[in-house]
């Protein structure tokens, strides 16, 4: 049973929570395409669809694991897992591999429109690129962000065209770059805490090619980079459809979480954890709850804002 687990564990069936992301792509889908009903069906539909693509973000895991086993030995908890210690077969997990990504793609080609479909190959391919040579963006400093925050987006497809049944109906672009630079700014974090978390220059560089470049001024200044290129994003989305207009009121909490973010990343407290433990601090998780909550009631609620504020507006406009 125990080899099992070991075999389990490197698919990171924990990691899958990742995957709720696709839910936003539902949910901007509710909001701007006619047609698009929140009924039972449909719930149903947009539940199931985040099976194949846990299934794939699976077969990426393995990969990933197999691939970094070399350097997974320098780390200090890495070299720990099932393949750098030597506790599992590599040609296993290669099957294992394979068989998520059959039963991935054909979930979704039996069930879900061919854009979930296109989506989900951009997942997998999005795994290739990131991890295997010569590429290996995971390699190359600031690239390795935006390749691994590139997974937003995708999540988005995913969700957008598990309801939408016409790739020539896409999400807004305003839209998908926002979430894209949101996953910038987190996987940025992530770069930061863990170069912190190891801290020795000559372990880290060893460990990954990208931290021979990145210092921490460099990643808090790509962080608040990030930050921007976010809300500006979703500042456009916002004032572009007028059923989002009400989402300015969002900002203010929205500010609390990214606040929560950088706080907990840059103490000392955030130096001693590893990166996955970063967003499970009470502080971001309570204010990241706020805010989706406050977004959903501000979608679901009509509420007259913009005459509310007519008042801000010059006079003579």
């Amino acid at each position: 049973m125990s080899v099992v687990l070991e075999y389990l564990k490197i698919a990171r069936p924990d990691h899958w929570l990742k995957n709720v992301f696709i839910v936003f792509g539902h949910a901007v889908a509710w909001t701007l395409v006619p047609g698009v009903e929140a009924d039972g069906p449909t719930l149903a539909l947009a539940a199931f669809s985040l099976v194949p693509a846990c299934l794939v973000a699976s077969a990426n895991y393995i990969m990933n694991e197999i691939l970094d086993a070399p350097f997974d030995r320098l780390h200090p908890t890495k070299r720990l897992r099932g393949v750098p210690a030597g506790r599992v077969r590599v040609p296993v997990l290669w099957g294992m591999m394979a068989g998520l990504v059959v039963a991935g793609f054909g979930l979704a080609a039996v069930f879900f429109p061919v854009g979930y479909t296109v989506a989900l190959g951009l997942l997998l391919v999005s795994g290739l690129v990131y991890n295997v040579p010569p590429l290996r963006l995971k390699d190359r400093a600031f690239a390795d962000v935006i390749a691994e925050s590139f997974n937003n987006p995708i999540r988005l497809w995913l969700g957008w065209y598990a309801l939408v049944p016409s790739l020539s109906v896409v999400p807004p672009l305003s839209i998908v770059l926002a979430w894209w630079a949101f996953g910038g700014l987190l996987m940025t974090g992530k770069r930061y805490s863990e170069f912190r978390f190891i801290g020795d220059a000559e372990v880290s560089g060893a460990y990954r090619k990208s931290f021979r470049t990145y210092t921490e001024p460099r990643l808090l200044l790509a962080m608040i980079t990030y930050t921007g290129l976010f809300c500006f994003c979703t500042g456009v989305a916002i004032a572009a459809y007028p059923r989002l207009n009400n989402l300015v009121l969002v900002f203010p909490v929205l500010l609390a979480a990214v606040l929560a973010y950088f706080r907990h990343a840059m103490s000392e407290v955030g130096a001693r954890l590893e990166p996955e433990q970063l967003l499970q601090n009470k502080a971001i998780i309570v204010a990241t709850v706020a805010t989706a909550g406050l977004t959903v009631w501000l979608l679901t609620t009509r509420l007259p804002l913009l005459e509310w504020l007519h008042f801000l507006r010059p006079l003579g406009y």
